[in-house]
């Protein structure tokens, strides 16, 4: 799967000529409500599209955590208007509410059983994140929620023709938001390194994610300093890169259901039970695994994450998860029966420990309870 990217700060410059590319008339602009001004993007968008002197169409009235309701809204609006390009910038819902536009716009079919059929032409879909960590313009699959189900619907179609990660975009991003952001982009990576599908091609991305997230993250959460949104955006990019091939693994998994009933934004939802996915894979490696978990040990040396890879990695992961701020907050809070039933079993295949359903149970009761 072919994409253009540019990465950096001022990297927004490459807009206006990949826009003039396409050749289209109108603009379906996909955008946040307040973000899109507050974090400076609307007048750097609204210069370089007026400049063009194209239609825009703006589409902005969604919930976080794309709805099938919103979706149908959105294809309607983009249909109404006859726009032949599509411009997303925000953070991972807008992105991905844009992707899944995008995709049903051409492609029918239930997203149920995961069988689309082609009928319409593909549109162009320019992608600009305004948050570090999702990924969302790296990734080939997008996030759905129908009757508070979770799905993810993955086809070649949804990957964005372009990506324009300018880190600019960033920088008044509060502390929680960086922090929740940031530490799924380090989840991804960590995630597509012991993953099942991962190539040499996603442990490149992986462990160049890694390396620019890991340390930064808990400076960011201090600290406005430039150079370090620069470094965590591109780590960010990197880490959906990586995922594009591998996926995603338990972690995510077990997330999921935090997010659907008990409105924990994502990225704060998988810091919750990664440590101790994390240990259950590094204790399952190290008795079933040994290259797997040799592997690991090595990436860790390398990018000096802990002093060595042991049976209390998962709590120093859990220490490190605190001083950014993302504590547990659900102990006692959770109805077990709920959320076990909607851990998502596709995400689950890629971890590299098999998880049964009464393990899922015992997990979040471990975490829980």
């Amino acid at each position: 799967m072919y994409q253009r990217y540019y990465l950096g700060k001022d990297s927004i410059r490459n807009l206006i000529n990949e826009v003039e590319y396409y050749r289209p008339n109108s603009v379906f602009l996909v955008r946040g409500k307040k973000s899109y001004e507050s974090c400076g993007a609307q007048s750097v968008i609204n210069n370089a599209l007026v400049s063009l002197n194209l239609n825009v169409v703006e589409f902005w009235d969604f919930e976080t955590n794309p709805k099938m309701e919103d979706l149908q809204k959105g294809l309607k609006l983009l249909t109404a208007n006859h726009c032949n390009i599509i411009l997303a910038i925000g953070g991972g819902s807008v992105l991905d509410m844009a992707k899944l536009i995008r995709f049903f716009n051409s492609y029918k079919g239930e997203i149920t059983d995961s069988v689309f059929e082609q009928q319409n032409e593909v549109l162009p879909l320019i992608a600009i994140p305004t948050t570090a960590g999702t990924g969302s313009e790296a990734t080939h699959f997008a996030v759905l929620y129908k009757d508070q189900v979770k799905y993810s619907i993955a086809h070649e179609a949804i990957l964005p023709d372009v990506a324009i990660v300018d880190p600019v975009f960033t920088y008044n991003n509060s502390s929680y938001l960086s922090a929740t952001t940031g530490f799924d982009a380090l989840a991804q990576a960590l995630e597509a390194f012991w993953n099942l599908n991962s190539t040499t091609e996603s442990d490149l991305y992986a462990t160049k994610a890694i390396s620019l997230l890991w340390h930064n993250l808990p400076l960011l959460i201090h600290t406005s300093e430039d150079k370090i949104r620069d470094e965590v955006a591109e780590g960010a990019f990197w880490a959906g890169r990586a995922i594009n091939i591998t996926k995603t693994t338990a972690p995510h998994a077990f997330s999921y259901p935090l997010t659907t009933f008990y409105q924990v934004p994502h990225g704060h939802a998988v810091a919750i039970v990664f440590p101790w996915i994390m240990q259950l894979n590094l204790n399952y490696m190290l008795q079933n695994n040994p290259e797997s978990y040799n592997k690991i040990v090595l990436l860790n040396k390398e990018i000096g994450m802990f002093n060595r890879i042991d049976k209390e990695t998962g709590m120093k992961m859990k220490i490190y998860i605190d001083n950014l701020n993302l504590k547990n907050h659900l102990i006692g809070q959770v109805d077990l029966n709920l959320i076990t039933k909607y851990v998502d079993p596709v995400r689950l295949k890629n971890n590299p420990c098999l998880i049964s359903t009464k393990m899922v149970r015992e997990i979040y009761q471990n975490i829980f309870n």
